[in-house]
């Protein structure tokens, strides 16, 4: 649940966790002051930056405008931030596990888009990525325990993703980055960041729409995954969605040949279909201990 003040030109959200910063002008001038530093991550779309408050870390994305078709479709629709708000605490009233969203604003000027920024907490965990090619480091006994828990975590991920789309979310940025583990109070959980993009709607989401998040999750080279982890959270998306094998093996191929064709177009992969899918996508060995 969420509030909206104006504060000039500006309107800011506050939700319950985020009313403990001295109401919107105390944000406003958190932001300000966060722009003012530098940032941890940027973006063609927008710029992050690390801050802590009150003794608690959290995150300040700013968004910026960088196209004019961009500018005028925010005149028709809400920003970015408020879309952040909504899908966010959406998810979260659907058990997925979310960063918390504190305060979110835009300025306009009549229609037009002038700014807008989100505020969240810091999320405890690790990006899923880093936590898979850490387990793959492990040598010796370790090894077998670490093979096991690679696996568990490769299958949540696959049911985690087949719950989202059942649930008729689709993620706007479903790359490994934005893919975290985070410890609950019965066991980690799969959790999903970045949701300026992300779209709800009517369940289940579709396949033509679902599918490119398929897509994304396969396209980024990682340390310690191969083929083989593909197909396992393959495997465990088509089980929890309920596919007869049919199914799996008929919709498998267009996300094959679309991660291939994006790894060609976006990453500069001139060989991409000549290679193949298994040499394409095999990550650096890792490293053993």
């Amino acid at each position: 649940m969420s509030v909206s003040m104006r504060v000039g030109r500006w309107r800011v959200w506050l939700t319950t966790d985020g009313a403990s910063i001295d109401g919107p002008a105390g944000w406003l001038a958190l932001v300000e002051r966060a722009a003012a530093g530098l940032p941890c991550h940027r973006s063609k779309h927008a710029t992050t930056y690390r801050v802590r408050v009150h003794g608690r870390e959290l995150y300040v994305k700013c968004y910026h405008r960088y196209r004019r078709r961009t500018d005028l479709k925010d005149m028709l629709r809400a920003s970015k931030a408020r879309q952040v708000l909504r899908v966010s605490a959406a998810l979260a009233a659907a058990d997925f596990a979310v960063p918390r969203v504190l305060a979110a604003g835009e300025e306009r000027r009549g229609a037009v888009l002038r700014g807008a920024w989100v505020a969240t907490a810091a999320l405890r965990g690790i990006p899923l990525a880093d936590r898979v090619a850490g387990l793959a480091g492990e040598n010796g006994d370790a090894r077998r325990r670490a093979l096991a828990e690679k696996r568990r975590l490769l299958t949540a991920l696959g049911v985690a993703v087949a719950r989202l789309h059942a649930s008729g979310f689709v993620a706007g940025d479903l790359v490994p980055a934005n893919v975290w583990v985070t410890p609950t109070s019965s066991a980690d959980a799969i959790a999903f960041l970045d949701h300026d993009r992300t779209r709800g709607g009517r369940a289940p989401a579709p396949w033509t729409r679902a599918r490119r998040n398929l897509v994304q999750l396969n396209r980024v080279v990682l340390a310690g995954i191969v083929a083989t982890d593909r197909a396992r959270v393959y495997r465990a998306y088509t089980a929890e969605r309920g596919w007869t094998r049919r199914q799996a093996r008929r919709r498998l191929p267009w996300v094959i040949r679309k991660t291939i064709e994006r790894r060609r177009r976006f990453d500069g992969v001139a060989e991409a279909a000549a290679l193949g899918f298994r040499p394409l996508m095999r990550g650096p060995a890792p490293r053993r201990r």
